[in-house]
């Protein structure tokens, strides 16, 4: 079976991208914080969205369908069971040490999230994954330029869905990131290729009718952000090297652990809440507790390799 043309499209890597992704993470910091700027650090949400279906689309238009979910399974899913294990031992433990009921740590939105509301992010993010994948197959311009038209459509009809009244967790979680979702689809079909920059235009022009024409002003700044963040990265692009790398390895890292940071800063400090001092130090901790996670492994494996000396026999 020969693979759709999209296959073939190249996406030159570009670590401007890695540590704008390191840096949104530390916006979702900011804004679970709720210090000053918090709706801004929030853009960090679409553009994480809108970029992992982008640099993840030669992949799926490459591989089987086994293959590329069992990948974004151990990208995404595996983290979520350790880390909602992580946060459920610690939730459980508070309510034991504090007497508590544990209705007042669990609620029934845990099962589609995990016992930390954050963790909400990585099964709807391997759920789009999913729904990438026949687009990315598609192999004609035609097909394409329908697909295209179609997510543009698709985002603009999320963005108004966005303007409804508040709802529960995770379904308000889920709402807010859909527009993101449908242009992080179009980004994805046109990624590698010369028209990346009118799809980046025409996305642009679809906030500007939400905005002047419809008023579907929620949650618009943050898309409006994550694109011109988007469009700086690909106007400023850099090569790898050893700390792009790092940094983008950690960014998954960082947004993971920085509830866990932010709770026992709180406890263990003076810090006050909502403040830009506990955001910085919830940061750098969980850059920290990131680094250190990732160098345990090998850390571990260099202190149990058995010297060579040590086989011989005198």
């Amino acid at each position: 079976m020969d693979l759709p043309r999209f296959a073939e499209a190249k996406i030159v890597h570009n670590a401007t991208l890695d540590h704008a992704r390191l840096g949104a993470a530390f916006g979702i910091v900011l804004f679970h914080s709720g210090a000053p700027g918090a709706a801004i650090g929030y853009a960090a949400l679409p553009f994480f969205l809108i970029v992992m279906l982008m640099l993840g689309a030669p992949g799926a238009a490459r591989l089987t369908f086994s293959a590329y979910a069992t990948g974004r399974a151990r990208r995404l899913l595996l983290p979520w069971l350790i880390w909602s294990g992580a946060y459920g031992l610690l939730k459980l433990t508070d309510a034991l040490v504090n007497g508590a009921a544990l209705s007042t740590e669990f609620a029934p939105w845990m099962l589609l999230t995990g016992p930390a509301l954050h963790l909400w992010f990585l099964p709807f993010a391997f759920a789009a994954c999913l729904m990438l994948y026949p687009l990315a197959r598609i192999g004609t311009p035609r097909g394409r330029g329908l697909a295209l038209a179609l997510c543009g459509l698709a985002a603009l009809a999320a963005q108004g869905l966005n303007q409804g009244g508040a709802l529960p967790p995770p379904l308000a979680e889920w709402r807010f990131a859909l527009p993101a979702v449908c242009f992080g689809f179009g980004f994805a079909l046109a990624a590698g290729r010369p028209g990346f920059g009118a799809v980046l235009a025409v996305a642009g022009a679809a906030l500007g009718l939400a905005a002047l024409s419809l008023g579907w002003t929620e949650g618009l700044e943050q898309l409006a952000l994550a694109l011109v963040l988007l469009a700086i990265c690909r106007a400023l692009p850099r090569p790898a090297t050893a700390l792009s790398d790092r940094a983008a390895q950690c960014a998954l890292g960082v947004y993971l652990a920085h509830p866990l940071v932010m709770a026992l800063l709180l406890r263990a400090t003076p810090l006050p809440e909502a403040s830009l001092a506990l955001a910085a130090a919830t940061a750098l901790g969980a850059l920290g507790l990131t680094l250190a996670l990732h160098a345990a492994p090998a850390l571990w494996q260099r202190r149990n390799r058995v010297h060579p000396a040590a086989l011989s026999v005198n």
